[in-house]
């Protein structure tokens, strides 16, 4: 609307305007909100669900096909995500509507695809092995761990063997969790403080007789891509390996080894970033009248962007043998009620990880020594991991094999250490 100059008519005039911004911006700006806050509603119930529903689907014993199955489960979503990370973007440039971009596409398409699945999923019902709830377990839990440390009474008369010890089985698989958090501190960094390095690094690229240029959040579509090359290969050729030259394959010893590799990841990458700032330092040494920092220095003369793969395959390696194994542990090791309780807990540790990320960044604002000190914290939870894990591991199976054999009524379960 134009506002009018004449006096009885500006108040109404600039009301309309007013009304009209108003009404514009509401859409836009809480179409959004209420958008995310479905998001975070439906994934709350499908994250913990879905992998624990597929687990349901074998019995306890096939640990084996259980471990493929989690591992495909993870290759699938993989697959999802660079599919999408692929196609949204190309489906939003299309002009639709008199614009000249097509969100609508953008987000119906991949609205339609769900919609498939649902039904899928439907029609398939039938064929699936269902368990039935069994009450509320985090109300049970809760009076159950009352009763342990503040109750007057046996927790086993007020409550039932069976609720007894099925909740100190979910402690003592939450005990695990504990140490989680860091490497996701680590890992969730690539989308962050890899992405800063790649910033300031050449991503010029000469390729089939044409310049190119590899844009920094371009390289983290590698991680997904290294994910769907990588699965087949450690469960058709590493696990196998692992287990002919005599290594531990259990779901404990593989998060170690994962953390620990996550953290290498960190060490190549300060090492890139020593190497980045002795190209600034070089430079200027060469050239008197320079005062190049990293900066501002020319990203045509730094190191090339395609110098971070290998960390990009480090902790993508480190994420197959943690972030996998994970959602195995949880859902094999928690009580037959508590499944998707304990998925629901290991996906938590996600969101501790990024406040943990939080807290310590604030202690250096020099990448380099982020990046080491990173890597050290992470060395130290897979330190911490193993303690915990070799003082609750024997519990853990022993709890796990008496579920097996369906015996755990009135079997007393012992604390003991155990090897990882």
């Amino acid at each position: 609307a134009v506002v009018s100059t004449q006096s009885t008519g500006e108040a109404v005039e600039t009301e309309v305007v007013k009304s009209e911004t108003f009404m514009n911006y509401i859409p836009k700006v809480w179409g959004p909100i209420v958008a995310l806050h479905f998001i975070a509603l439906g994934t709350g119930g499908i994250k913990p669900c879905v992998s624990s529903f597929g687990g349901d689907q074998f019995h306890a014993s096939e640990t084996d096909r259980m471990q493929r199955y989690f591992s495909m489960f993870y290759f699938s979503v993989n697959a999802g995500s660079m599919v999408a990370t692929l196609l949204t973007p190309e489906l939003r440039q299309m002009s639709c509507m008199g614009e000249s971009t097509c969100y609508p596409a953008a987000f119906g398409v991949p609205a339609a695809f769900m919609i498939l699945a649902i039904m899928a999923f439907f029609f398939a019902s039938k064929w699936y092995a269902k368990v039935p709830p069994q009450g509320n377990p985090v109300v049970d839990v809760a009076k159950v761990t009352f009763s342990m440390f503040f109750g007057d009474k046996d927790p086993i008369e007020l409550h039932g063997e069976k609720k007894y010890k099925e909740t100190r089985q979910l402690w003592r698989v939450l005990a695990v969790f504990i140490p989680l958090p860091f490497f996701w501190a680590l890992f969730d960094q690539q989308s962050s403080r890899w992405v800063l390095q790649a910033r300031l690094m050449n991503g010029n690229l000469t390729m089939f007789g044409g310049q190119f240029e590899v844009k920094p959040d371009q390289m983290q579509a590698l991680n997904p891509i290294f994910i769907l090359a990588l699965i087949p290969v450690f469960e058709s050729v590493v696990y196998p390996l692992m287990k002919k030259v005599g290594l531990p394959t259990s779901p404990t010893f593989r998060i170690i080894l994962g953390m620990t590799i996550t953290a290498c990841s960190f060490v190549i990458c300060g090492f890139l970033q020593i190497a980045m700032e002795g190209k600034v330092s070089s430079w200027n040494d060469a050239h008197p009248g320079d005062n190049f920092t990293i900066d501002n220095f020319p990203k045509n003369e730094q190191i090339h962007i395609l110098t971070q793969i290998p960390m990009i395959f480090v902790i993508t390696c480190g994420e197959i043998l943690t972030s996998i194994t994970v959602l195995e542990f949880a859902y094999s090791y928690a009580p037959p009620s508590m499944k998707s309780v304990c998925q629901s807990l290991s996906l938590l540790t996600t969101a501790v990880g990024n406040l943990v990320v939080i807290i310590f960044s604030k202690v250096t604002d020099k990448p380099t020594y982020l990046f080491f000190m990173w890597a050290a914290i992470v060395l130290l939870a897979a330190v911490l991991q193993g303690f915990i894990c070799k003082k609750i591991q024997g519990p853990l199976d022993e709890y796990r094999l008496k579920e097996l054999e369906g015996k755990n009524d009135g079997v007393e379960l012992k604390e003991k250490d155990s090897a990882v």
